[in-house]
């Protein structure tokens, strides 16, 4: 299983986004790579105004919700659909100078469950489900919103109708499903029942930190697309989610094997030990490739230094520095 590892020395305020990891060169054209690609690099460029205007938390959120309202990703509207027809969404966020993660899980009808998450951040009670989410919408005067985009439902009614038991077109791309059951894609032999060797994965996040070395992280997520009704994953928890004094991290890729490796919380165990963010990531994914795992993660550290690494065949990532340069990752481009 090839380790992918980028790690580059950057000026903060930094931002790191992405829209979500999977197995899709071989099932999408270069050209709706690269529009993905100018999409990210749109997004990242304008969330980064934010640190100028409002701070390393809103240019976090800024970019979530960019992200959450784009049906092209898996995350806010547009969202995979569970087994039963309804879009289910989740996110995180956490504060790295407080320690506290706010997170909503499985909510119904929210465009952007980023800021519901945010919301909760000073409040005592921070893990909200969905029916305490929906309460937290009507106090804050959100009116609700339909998730479900044409092309999602119509994959739905289709998985449905298949008897398919999950969606492989999964989320990253378009309606390059067909393409994908051609392909031989790599995937853990344990999960190929559930999942096929023509998955992609989902979920978008960001991180960010300012000059002061101030971070901030947040992660949304549709879900894995047919997936049991009421299923969780990692997102709104600190296996996919967290941040600290020295990292944020953001996770996407196969759920369940992010929690099983607690993924962003061994990564941050090992900084706060003192190894440098390139070894923390490094050490961390060849044990993720030994245990077989597909998945990513994006980090940025205090002092700017920011990175990704994947053990799938790709992952959206698209970062910008107080350079304002834009950097993107190698296929989107």
């Amino acid at each position: 299983m090839a380790l992918t590892l980028v790690v580059e020395r950057l000026v903060p305020p930094v931002l790191l986004i992405h829209g979500g990891a999977g197995a899709y060169l071989q099932t999408t054209t270069r050209e709706h790579r690269i529009r993905r690609g100018k999409k990210l690099a749109a997004i990242v460029e304008k969330a980064h105004r934010q640190f100028a205007e409002a701070g390393v938390r809103e240019a976090v959120l800024d970019a979530v919700a960019a992200l959450e309202a784009d049906p092209s990703f898996n995350a806010g509207y547009g969202a995979r659909l569970q087994q039963d027809g309804v879009a289910r969404v989740s996110a995180a966020i956490m504060d790295g100078s407080a320690l506290r993660l706010s997170a909503v899980y499985n909510v119904r009808d929210c465009v952007h469950p980023s800021r519901l998450a945010a919301a909760l951040q000073d409040r005592a009670d921070r893990n909200l489900d969905g029916e305490g989410a929906r309460a937290l919408m009507d106090e804050l005067g959100i009116a609700p919103r339909d998730l479900r985009s044409p092309e999602s439902i119509a994959r739905w009614e289709k998985l449905r109708a298949s008897g398919d038991r999950a969606d492989r077109e999964a989320a990253i791309g378009d309606d390059s499903v067909e393409k994908a059951r051609a392909a031989e894609l790599p995937v853990p032999e344990d999960l190929r029942a559930l999942v096929g060797d023509e998955d992609r994965h989902g979920t978008v996040g960001a991180v960010g930190c300012d000059a002061s070395g101030a971070i901030w992280a947040c992660t949304s997520t549709g879900g894995r697309g047919h997936e049991v009704v009421g299923r969780v994953s990692d997102t709104p928890t600190p296996a996919g989610t967290y941040a600290c004094s020295v990292v944020g991290l953001s996770a996407t890729g196969f759920g369940e094997q992010i929690i099983d490796l607690n993924v962003c919380g061994r990564i941050a165990a090992r900084m706060l030990d003192g190894v440098s963010l390139e070894q923390a990531l490094r050490r961390t994914f060849e044990e993720v490739a030994n245990a077989s795992g597909l998945l990513a993660v994006i980090a940025v550290g205090a002092d700017g230094t920011a990175g990704y690494a994947h053990t799938t065949e790709a992952c959206g990532v698209a970062w910008i520095d107080a350079r304002g340069r834009v950097e993107l990752d190698r296929n989107s481009y």
